[in-house]
């Protein structure tokens, strides 16, 4: 097993005996100066914020805590579970590990024939792409293939397949994929529109950068009258959606889920080839482990750079993919992130901690404030190029100004559900590391959501950014503590 983390007995200990008396917040010491601005209660009371608040920073160099409130509650922290899912890929397999896609021909080649089967096996990869795709399809005439006489076969199972993340989401967001050994452009494929007189003109498509083969197992029809925008359903292999006449406007596009992503990108491949002169019979799941000789073999960007992105972007595809591709586990996402939790326990000192998913896309994970910015501490010590791959976030007042003075700087992970708001990582402060978590939930508004139909609830909006203001208020106010 791969670790990218020197783990120190020394610095386990050490840090392990200060952070673990640090569960209430000591009388806040001003830097010399400075005008301590608003305490989170006088912040909660200015922003109108409903719901429960709970936060920790930490002096990384001395482990005391300088200021918390609900230290040790368990929270819904959202996306910042991607910070320890990133953690724990890296740690497993390695910052140089590399996703392998492969192209197989089971058979000899004469005369431009293939006579066997031509296999895509997929590695996992969340990064696959249609112009990736695009290159293994050019590798057959590369090869001499013209032709096949067996089959096309396909194999995605490196990973478990699952049709979505969190079962109560609406059908047609992006967020919650289906998840395989064989991806392609996140498990999406391109919905575009543009109205011609009384009707419109509509394609499905796995939209490239250079290239845009059609979809052939997804059908989209416009509906007059329906109880929802989208509506989605499946006839065998066939991908039915239906969407809304008047929420379509004059033009425009978006991403639409697929819930089969292995057929979807074997589809894909034989269309690429098609466009190429080199017809391929439709695909097939592979029964067995694919065997036969490599025709050509993509390999991923190494995993540092796709977990960046994922920090960066909050891929929920890349996050469950890591975390599945670490645990080795196949049952189902909670067990997965059951080792994720094993695991953090041990390299992190992570306590008052259940995580049900590598993405924070489910709300029954919970983290406590104090236990995630010890953890953020421990890694910082271990291993401080994990920083670098958090975003960079802008420092603002407490009113929600930008911070000119550009006195502290900030890298951390982002987290938010509907009447959730999260944000965990560090705040660098004239030369003060400080690790933190801010949690913010609404449990009563989020409860009168109906999760499964609606992903842009009234009120959640204006919610999430006094949210915000509270998240960027507390880290103004930490970097003017002494």
């Amino acid at each position: 097993m791969v670790r990218f983390i020197s783990w120190t007995v020394g610095v386990f200990l050490v840090l392990g005996s200060v952070l673990q008396a640090a569960d209430t917040s000591p009388r806040p010491v001003l830097r010399p100066g400075s005008v301590l601005p608003p305490g989170y209660e006088e912040l909660i009371k200015n922003l109108s914020l409903t719901g429960e608040a709970g936060f920790a920073a930490i002096d990384i160099e001395t482990g005391q805590v300088l200021e918390q409130h609900n230290g040790n509650k368990g929270f819904v922290p959202a996306s910042v579970t991607k910070a320890i899912t990133a953690l724990y890929a890296l740690d497993t397999l390695g910052p140089d590990f590399r996703f392998e896609t492969t192209l197989r021909a089971n058979g000899t080649i004469q005369d431009g024939v293939l006579k066997g089967d031509l296999i895509l096996v997929g590695g996992g990869d969340p990064h696959l792409d249609t112009d990736d795709l695009a290159y293994l399809a050019t590798q057959l005439t590369e090869n001499g293939i013209t032709q096949i006489t067996g089959q096309f076969l396909f194999d995605g199972t490196k990973l478990p397949t699952f049709n979505h993340i969190v079962a109560a989401q609406p059908v047609h967001v992006g967020y919650n994929p289906a998840i395989s050994g064989l991806n392609l452009n996140f498990n999406r494929l391109y919905f575009e529109w543009k109205k011609q007189g009384a009707n419109y003109a509509i394609m499905l498509d796995a939209r490239g950068h250079h290239i845009n083969p059609k979809s052939t197992r997804a059908t989209l029809t416009i509906q007059d009258q329906q109880d929802q925008v989208f509506t989605y359903s499946r006839s065998g292999n066939q991908e039915e959606w239906r969407v809304l006449r008047g929420a379509l406007g004059k033009e425009g596009g978006r991403w639409l889920p697929t819930r089969k992503p292995a057929l979807y990108t074997a589809e894909v491949f034989r269309e690429l080839a098609r466009m190429k002169g080199i017809d391929l019979p439709a695909p097939v799941r592979a029964r067995s482990p694919a065997a036969g000789r490599v025709i050509e073999v993509h390999h991923s960007d190494p995993l540092s750079f796709i977990v960046k992105s994922m920090l960066r972007f909050s891929t929920n595809l890349s996050a469950e993919v890591l975390g599945l591709m670490a645990s080795g586990e196949r049952g189902s996402l909670s067990a997965s992130a059951a080792k994720m939790n094993t695991w953090a326990q041990t390299r992190l000192g992570l306590v008052n901690a259940t995580f049900k998913d590598h993405s924070g896309l489910s709300d029954r994970t919970r983290i406590s404030p104090v236990s995630f910015a010890r953890a953020m501490a421990r890694a910082e010590q271990a291993f401080p190029e994990f920083v670098s791959l958090l975003k960079p976030i802008k420092s603002r007042q407490f009113n929600g100004n930008l911070d000119k003075t550009g006195r502290a700087q900030i890298a951390a992970k982002t987290g938010t559900l509907n009447f959730v708001s999260a944000l965990g990582g560090y705040q660098i402060s004239e030369g003060r590391k400080i690790a933190f978590a801010i949690f913010v939930q609404d449990f009563g508004k989020r409860a009168k959501v109906d999760h499964a139909k609606n992903d842009r609830p009234r009120g959640a909006s204006d919610w999430a950014k006094r949210a915000r203001r509270l998240h960027h208020g507390l880290l103004y106010r930490w970097a003017r503590m002494e």
